[in-house]
C-alpha cells in the first residue's frame, strides 16, 4: 500500500517506512524516545511550539545533507514550499532495525513539482531524508497527540 511521506507534498507519493504504536508516554512525549526525530535528528528538526494536544515542529534540509535516521511517533500534518521551482530533488530513505543497527530497506528519489503544499501523514517508522540539491527547503510538521494526553494532564 502507498502511503503519505513526510515530503509527499514535496516529494508526491512513495512507499513510507511504517511506524508500529507507540506507547502512550512515547506519544504524549515523544522526545523520551531515542529514535524521535527531535532527538535523533537535532540539527534538522526544531520544536517551535508543544503542548498536550500538538508539537509543532521546523525541519529545515540544507542543500546536500542527509538527516539521522529518525522515527515520527504521531500522526501529523506537513506543509511548506517544495522546493521544486529552484531544481530541489529527495531520496526518502527506510530503514529497519536488526541485530542492534539500522539497516537500510528501500530508497526512493523524487523531484518535487513547484508549489506550496500541505498534507497528512501517519506515524512514520525509521526514515531519513537526503537533499540531493543545491536547493535549502524548510517546512513545518504539526504532530497530532492522542486524546489521552490530555486527559493524563488534567484537560
Amino acid at each position: 500500500m502507498k502511503r503519505i511521506a513526510a515530503l509527499v507534498f514535496a516529494l508526491g507519493c512513495v512507499g513510507v517506512a511504517r511506524a508500529q504504536q507507540a506507547p502512550l508516554a512515547i506519544q504524549c512525549h515523544p522526545e523520551r524516545s531515542p529514535y524521535d526525530a527531535v532527538t535523533a535528528a537535532p540539527e534538522q528538526h526544531k520544536v517551535l511550539f508543544e503542548d498536550d494536544h500538538v508539537r509543532v515542529l521546523q525541519i529545515i534540509l540544507p542543500p546536500h545533507t542527509q538527516e539521522p535516521v529518525h522515527v515520527h511517533a504521531l500522526p501529523s500534518v506537513i506543509e511548506g514550499e517544495t522546493g521544486g521551482a529552484g531544481g530541489a530533488r529527495f531520496a526518502y530513505i527506510e530503514y529497519r532495525f536488526q541485530d542492534g543497527k539500522f539497516i537500510e530497506t528501500g530508497r526512493h528519489e523524487v523531484s518535487p513539482v513547484p508549489g506550496y503544499r500541505k498534507v497528512q501523514s501517519g506515524p512514520e517508522g525509521p526514515h531519513a531524508i537526503a537533499n540531493l540539491s543545491n536547493v535549502p527547503v524548510t517546512f513545518k510538521r504539526t504532530e497530532i497527540k492522542p486524546e489521552g494526553c490530555a486527559a493524563k494532564a488534567g484537560f
